[in-house]
């Protein structure tokens, strides 16, 4: 199956401008395809907020020849788990020897920066490919899996020999591919927002909100603390951009909430809707950097079982289209990354799959989907408990390999995983059928 002389390039058509699409559209073009991103909307309303990206994303995005440094990231050097009244520390994972264990760092973006860095490296006439092309205000309405045509609301159509779904956790490519989602509400909600750096200096705000660090408060089921709080309840704090803005993430039981509508965007909500119910309880720290926060949006929480496949025809998935999952694990980019990656090695001139866009996908599918759902289903996980957080599993088992053995996903699993290898063994393996 191996090849560098049958190559075919690909006209390619990513729906969803997102991470993900960015992602895959980088990875294509390197691959020497012609990419086509379709966006339902402009690129004005991404949401601030922050974005980890552990050594399993970074590594792609230096393979890649992304200017990371514009992308103003903040490197991680430790996991931080607080008490939710005192804010004493209870447990930390340290990543000091991070970036010389897995041969990268720890990134936290804010998305905004993400986003920005990633549509240059797309469509920049820099770099190695034809640069991407973006057209916004596309609206998916159907898609032709066997005839490769995707049609949208405006009217228009357009043919490629690839498509890919990007198109998040409502994705129409999704059902065109016939998929319909077993999903469910999820008994936890969140609140994103931000305050700015500016605003911790001038208000004298807890200086550790600045460090190179994610912090947590909750999360732990009721068994495991000496409350009766929720373990729905949790806080997630980091910096990212460079310092410039400190991001939350602030989860609550769903019944606790005021947001019940669905939509792309979102009017700002009070302090007044996350400040309520256990928030009154919380470190006093912690509390006063939450309500001097801006940029305060409702996500709502859905729990999706995993799908029985993610391709057919010229068509596929990725992202939160492929594996949406709850945000526990902060490898929802990172697994879009991969995604995107496995698709461009499998469509690359070393192997012979642009002209079986089919069996390419099946490989595609073979490679990310056992993958993808594992990190899914141990999102959830620690939803119910904090402690099957990757790091903190190490910690709790008191070692690795006991907490591999327990299911637990640990760093290693998802920082030791080599794709290329693992995309060689299995073409290996077709060439002996």
């Amino acid at each position: 199956m191996d090849s560098d002389t049958n190559f075919k390039q690909l006209r390619v058509a990513v729906i969803g401008g997102g991470l993900g699409g960015l992602s895959a559209a980088i990875a294509l073009r390197r691959s020497g395809h012609l990419v086509e991103i379709y966006e339902r909307r402009n690129f004005n309303v991404e949401v601030g907020a922050a974005v980890s990206c552990a050594a399993n994303g970074t590594q792609w995005l230096r393979e890649w020849e992304v200017d990371i440094p514009s992308m103003k990231p903040v490197v991680l050097m430790k996991l931080v788990m607080h008490d939710w009244e005192t804010g004493e520390i209870l447990n930390q994972y340290d990543l000091e020897n991070y970036e010389e264990q897995w041969g990268n760092v720890y990134n936290m973006f804010h998305r905004q920066d993400m986003h920005a860095g990633l549509l240059r490296a797309a469509t920049s006439p820099d770099g190695l490919g034809t640069p991407a092309t973006v057209v916004v205000d596309h609206v998916c309405e159907s898609v032709d899996y066997e005839k490769g045509t995707v049609t949208f609301q405006n009217g228009r159509t357009t043919i490629a020999d690839l498509i890919i779904g990007s198109d998040g956790i409502r994705s129409v490519v999704r059902r065109e591919i016939g998929i319909i989602p077993s999903v469910k509400s999820a008994p936890q909600t969140c609140y994103r927002c931000n305050v700015r750096r500016t605003d911790v200096e001038r208000l004298g705000l807890q200086p550790y909100s600045l460090e190179p660090a994610i912090h947590y408060w909750g999360g732990m089921p009721q068994n495991e603390s000496s409350t009766t709080r929720s373990q729905f309840y949790k806080v997630v704090m980091s910096p990212c951009s460079d310092y410039d803005i400190v991001s939350f993430y602030c989860f609550m039981p769903t019944e606790m909430t005021n947001h019940t509508k669905e939509g792309f965007s979102f009017i700002e909500v009070p302090v007044s809707d996350i400040t309520k119910g256990c928030y009154d309880s919380l470190d006093d720290d912690c509390l006063a950097l939450i309500k001097n926060s801006i940029d305060r949006m409702p996500w709502r929480l859905y729990k999706h079982e995993p799908y029985p496949h993610w391709q057919k025809g010229k068509v596929c998935i990725l992202g939160d289209a492929a594996h949406p999952m709850m945000p526990h694990q902060s490898q929802g980019a990172c697994q879009a990354i991969e995604d995107a990656a496995a698709l461009g090695i499998i469509f690359s001139s070393t192997y012979d799959f642009t002209n079986n866009i089919a069996q390419g996908l099946a490989l595609y599918e073979r490679i990310r989907k056992p993958r993808g759902t594992r990190v899914q289903e141990a999102s959830w996980r620690a939803t119910l408990n904090i402690n099957e957080r990757i790091g903190f599993t190490s910690l709790t088992a008191h070692d690795t390999a006991l907490a591999a053995l327990s299911g637990k996903l640990t760093i290693n699993e998802m920082n030791a995983y080599r794709m290329h290898d693992h995309i060689h063994e299995e073409v290996s393996k077709l060439a002996c059928l």
